[in-house]
């Protein structure tokens, strides 16, 4: 419940004393789909994260300022050094608002498909949007609308539906602003254990209705606790939970703020974890399995008494009795010289002689016998290759617990992993494209390859961005991100963007390299063409020397 309605509402409580009186510092995004909007004040530093991408939509503070000086995209810059005058939630919607000075505002919409932050002016429109913001800008910003909550049992009863699959989920249409966690708690509480909503009872419904009400007022006073189950955690929760299973471990908190605050980096830290160690467990698995089977396969066939011999028996027998074997026949039946007494058939190709056909069966033996050969070695290096990635994942499972962990599995056995992961294993935590801060409100973002390029271009850019490449060879697509639609960046502001795009290039070698540039509205990508490959109108060209922003 970390985006849930209880949890924003306590946030805001918390946070009120603390952001009243700070001015907006910076707003920014280093990592995809993740805001951060920094609030200073002459005794204290705030970063405000959040995410805004499904299925993990999140809100946590952390003390202090810290920004990386790459891959960082500023944003929202007309906030910057506004004041704080509140921090407040819509009333029954999960709308939370940083109120600034001029009667502007951040507002959060952390639900839904359409999550997103926004800045809106003192007339109610989006000055910019953190998603869609070429789409948003200039429109009304949303109004909250207060979901309905039945005060009274009558009401309760005409919100109840009994077309909802389970009585958790009928609860969650009675009670709109609980979730599930919610849901099952007022169940527990109430004592009611029907699954089926059709199935409760007028006293079944009395009694959630009661529990879900003393909820409610429990809400207003969190107890904040968070479960785990050893090494994950498993849920947040305002109130203590009777409905979690009894082997998780509990850990209470002082306040909301910190219990989110644990909750999401852990949350975060092992989806980072199973980042790198799921595709690594999968591999080794899969390729043990695989490699297993396969040994297994061949030795059944290897088990098998070799053709080889009963071929070279069948050409000796021919040429020791050459004149008993008919012209044209498709077989023939000869004394076994070697088991007396037991005739061999032995199939002819009747184009050949019998001398010809000897050899054939002579050849066939020596092919057999390589053939075995052949398959000896591979059952060999097969059951190695079974055993190399079996070891590495008994080393995974008794070595590897926490993210710590499974970054120095990967690292100490690179090499060895490379020809089990192949790519799948590179750029796993890097953002889609490059990122340089150039500062004020402006950045360079550099796509990686040719797929990134187009994207960057034609997905990300902002018309009004200013994109650029060198001239004449082959490089990345560039684009220099205007913190406004009327921004003027000056001369060194474009010569930096301009040196970055020299240098991812084919021409970054050079001492000086021409660097085209435009507005992004003047690029179009022809019918039929490549990958990363541009018609560019209207372009300028800056003479640069191919270069870096300083990083520490």
């Amino acid at each position: 419940m970390v985006n849930n309605f209880y949890t924003l509402r306590a946030l805001a409580h918390e946070w009120r004393a603390d952001l009243v009186g700070c001015t907006v510092g910076d707003a920014f995004s280093q990592t995809r789909d993740e805001i951060t909007l920094a609030f200073a004040h002459p005794e204290q530093e705030w970063m405000l994260r959040a995410s805004c991408t499904r299925p993990f939509l999140y809100l946590f503070r952390t003390a202090g300022y810290s920004k990386k000086r790459s891959n960082v995209a500023t944003l929202f810059a007309d906030a910057f050094d506004r004041a704080v005058t509140d921090v407040r939630i819509a009333t029954r919607d999960r709308m939370l608002f940083i109120d600034l000075a001029g009667g502007w505002s951040f507002q959060l919409l952390l639900f839904g498909s359409k999550a997103n932050v926004l800045l809106v002016d003192d007339a109610g429109l989006i000055v910019e949007a953190f998603r869609s913001g070429d789409a948003l800008r200039g429109t009304e910003a949303p109004t909250p609308r207060p979901a309905p909550m039945p005060d009274t049992r009558e009401a309760f009863e005409d919100r109840w539906r009994t077309n909802r699959k389970t009585t958790d989920r009928a609860l969650a249409s009675a009670f709109p602003l609980f979730d599930r966690t919610l849901g099952q708690e007022v169940m527990h509480r109430a004592g009611v254990t029907t699954e089926a909503p059709e199935d409760c009872t007028a006293a079944d419904r009395d009694a959630l209705f009661a529990a879900g009400q003393a909820l409610r007022t429990a809400l207003r006073h969190p107890t904040p606790h968070v479960y785990s189950d050893g090494r994950f955690v498993d849920t947040l929760a305002l109130v203590p939970l009777h409905h979690v299973r009894e082997d998780l471990t509990v850990e209470a908190f002082e306040t909301v703020d910190a219990a989110v605050h644990t909750f999401v980096r852990r949350t975060l830290a092992q989806r980072h974890f199973r980042r790198l160690y799921e595709p690594v467990e999968k591999a080794l698995r899969e390729t043990y399995e695989h490699q297993r089977t396969s040994a297994d396969r061949m030795l059944e066939e290897l088990s098998n008494e070799s053709r080889a011999g009963r071929y070279e028996t069948w050409g000796h027998l021919l040429m020791a009795a050459p004149q008993d074997v008919p012209r044209g026949a498709e077989e023939v039946t000869l004394p076994n010289l070697f088991e007396e007494g037991t005739p061999i058939t032995i199939p002819l190709d009747p184009a050949k002689s019998a001398i010809e056909n000897a050899e054939h069966y002579y050849d066939r033996a020596r092919r057999t016998r390589r053939s075995r050969e052949e398959a000896e070695k591979r059952l060999l290096s097969t059951e190695e290759q079974a055993q190399e990635a079996k070891a590495l994942l008994d080393k995974l499972h008794e070595e590897v617990d926490w993210l710590d962990d499974i970054k120095a599995f990967r690292k100490t056995h690179e090499r060895a992993l490379a020809r089990y992961l192949g790519n799948s294993g590179d750029d796993i935590d890097r953002v889609p494209f490059r990122r340089f801060d150039l500062g004020g409100g402006y950045e360079v973002w550099v796509g990686r390859n040719a797929r990134q390029n187009d994207e960057l271009t034609f997905r990300h850019a902002q018309k009004y961005d200013r994109w650029m490449h060198a001239r004449g060879v082959p490089g990345s697509h560039t684009v220099l991100r205007m913190p406004g639609r009327k921004a003027t960046p000056d001369k060194r502001t474009l010569y930096r963007a301009a040196a970055i795009a020299a240098y991812y290039s084919k021409a970054r070698g050079s001492s000086l390299v021409p660097v085209m540039m435009t507005e992004r509205k003047h690029v179009r990508k022809p019918s039929g063409g490549t990958p990363g490959q541009v018609f560019v109108e209207h372009e300028e060209v800056l003479l640069v020397e191919p270069g870096l922003p300083d990083t520490p």
